[in-house]
């Protein structure tokens, strides 16, 4: 059957057995959509497409789960590897992850925030519009990619290091965040000096290098992918 022609087919991907039945289930009952595969990991996710060559990608992610970096990455290489294939995204974040997938461009894709999609109708939209060629952006995801700025923010993170300031936000030391991520404190280390050298915060006495970033952080949740929040110079 030739490509846009006849049922959308489909690949599930997501690491919740419920969340994938219920997907699953819903879909069922749209004439023209067929679920043709489902995955459960990256590495699975990869395999399948491989094997039935969907026309469309459904990536259900949440967070924090560990496999989420994971099915970015996959879904960012099986974008360049077939480029004719939507991929449509339903998440419960939208800033570091939607930006990590739109960095090459929003064709073909759509993200929607779970808590803002009305329904079963949005979704099945999405893979339409994404078959078609085009895009869907939740407005919050179109807003912040409207208004980047080409200085340095936390636009410029890897989604683990947007994972890593989150919780320096929150407060916490090295050795917490290396526990709540699961992560090695001495590769929470690396994070955080990398971090302080995209975010351009130098080592200096008078700035607290880990308040000033955890306050880009905050401050991004408001305004996204705005010009960061700049260390004072006093020494007071």
């Amino acid at each position: 059957m030739s490509p846009g022609v006849g049922p959308i087919t489909v690949v599930l991907a997501t690491d919740s057995f419920l969340i994938g039945d219920g997907l699953a289930s819903l879909l069922k009952d749209v004439e023209d959509v067929e679920v043709i595969g489902r995955a459960r990991d990256s590495d699975e996710l990869v395999r399948i497409v491989g094997e039935v060559n969907p026309e469309a990608l459904l990536i259900s992610i949440r967070t924090p789960i560990g496999s989420t970096m994971a099915t970015i990455a996959a879904a960012r290489d099986l974008r360049d590897a077939h480029p004719d294939m939507g991929i449509v995204v339903i998440s419960d974040r939208g800033n570091g992850h939607a930006l990590e997938l739109l960095r090459d461009g929003a064709s073909r894709m759509a993200y929607l925030l779970d808590e803002r999609v009305p329904g079963m109708d949005a979704v099945v939209g999405a893979l339409r519009e994404v078959r078609a060629g085009q895009s869907v952006l939740d407005p919050s995801i179109v807003d912040a990619l409207v208004h980047r700025r080409d200085a340095l923010t936390i636009r410029d993170l890897t989604v683990r290091e947007i994972d890593v300031l989150e919780q320096m936000a929150r407060g916490l030391s090295n050795r917490g965040i290396a526990s709540e991520l699961h992560l090695s404190v001495k590769g929470i280390e690396k994070h955080v000096t990398t971090i302080f050298r995209k975010l351009a915060l130098p080592d200096q006495n008078f700035v607290d290098r880990r308040v000033t970033a955890a306050l880009t952080y905050l401050h991004a949740q408001n305004a996204p992918f705005e010009v960061p929040i700049e260390p004072t110079n006093s020494t007071s």
